[in-house]
């Protein structure tokens, strides 16, 4: 019971922490700066939004698909590139 209850408050704990960091949304794409609108329900379910908990001033970061899709490009190029100086 008691295990149960700690988890129930580490759940409501992470639901506040994540409930205040949707304030903290910003208005544009963090690389092109592209308008993003938080109540588009569209730009919602396509943009990415990154939290970085280490950085205190600056937490969260919103990615537009061109940009995400561009990043995610140059990170599989580079991991290639890894994989092909191992061999």
């Amino acid at each position: 019971m008691e295990a149960r209850a700690k988890k129930g408050d580490n759940a409501e704990e992470t639901l506040a922490t994540q409930a205040a960091l949707f304030s903290k949304l910003p208005e544009e794409c963090t690389a092109c700066e592209a308008p993003f609108d938080k109540t588009d329900k569209a730009m919602v379910s396509t943009w990415r939004v990154v939290v970085r908990e280490q950085d205190k001033n600056n937490p969260v970061r919103t990615y537009c698909p061109s940009c995400w899709g561009t990043a995610q490009e140059v990170l599989d190029n580079f991991l290639k590139t890894l994989d092909v100086g191992e061999e």
